[in-house]
């Protein structure tokens, strides 16, 4: 029987990543470009309530070819419960021919954020809702630009099979200022929990802008530290 299920696992991980070739690959009009995101997103504990994220994404056109934008986010988090964080930090981008949503091309960003995070566990599925405001000076040359935007996430966690799950999202991007829409991004993929600290996942993501798409194949890995242990202290000092 447990055979079974492991057979039947393999041939579900196999027409999954044969539906992400099909689509990404399945793409003719240039304006749909498909391409990859790499991913790593991770949360520091340094304290009861406190801790500090770092986020690092690389994206490119084409499948780890033509290099798009390169982006990294850290911060300070406070646990408020189980249930929800807020966090306030900073972030940076540095693009390369970036086109479909933004109005400057080879260009810089500098960002601060506010976010509140509410989770949600039943049964082992997880829940979460993500809202997050956003001021961007954007740079290109000798031209500057200030874009303030919000953006809402739901995501949806489910375990599968032992340490496999499934993790799907959107998440919807509106500027304060005309035009409102931004960008809608969704992604479903599949993950696996190598240990309580580290999980790994991939997928496939659409990037919806007003008049274009960008498919790509998403990357992801996330792991936690906890530096009010004795054993992670030792090692720091």
């Amino acid at each position: 029987m447990g055979n079974n299920k492991q057979f039947y696992h393999i041939v579900f991980f196999a027409a999954f990543f044969s539906l992400i070739n099909t689509i990404v690959h399945g793409q003719d009009n240039s304006e749909n470009r498909s391409g990859s995101w790499l991913v790593v997103d991770g949360n520091n504990k340094i304290h009861k309530n406190w801790s500090i994220p770092i986020v690092g994404i690389l994206r490119h056109h084409d499948i780890f070819e033509k290099y798009e934008f390169a982006f990294i986010r850290t911060g300070v988090t406070y646990q408020f419960n189980d249930a929800s964080t807020f966090t306030t930090g900073i972030a940076f981008l540095s693009s390369k021919n970036y086109s479909g949503s933004e109005d400057f091309k080879n260009a810089t960003q500098f960002w601060v954020y506010e976010q509140y995070t509410l989770t949600s566990k039943s049964k082992g599925n997880i829940i979460s809702h993500r809202w997050r405001l956003e001021t961007r000076w954007k740079k290109n040359a000798d031209e500057l630009h200030i874009n303030n935007r919000i953006r809402y996430r739901f995501q949806y966690m489910k375990p599968i099979y032992k340490n496999i799950h499934i993790r799907s999202f959107n998440e919807l991007f509106f500027n304060l200022e005309s035009p409102l829409f931004n960008q809608n991004r969704f992604y479903i993929g599949l993950g696996q929990t190598l240990s309580p600290s580290i999980k790994i996942d991939i997928g496939y993501v659409k990037n919806h802008f007003s008049n274009s798409d960008h498919d790509a194949i998403r990357m992801s890995l996330t792991f936690k530290t906890d530096f009010t242990k004795n054993e992670v202290a030792e090692l720091a000092n």
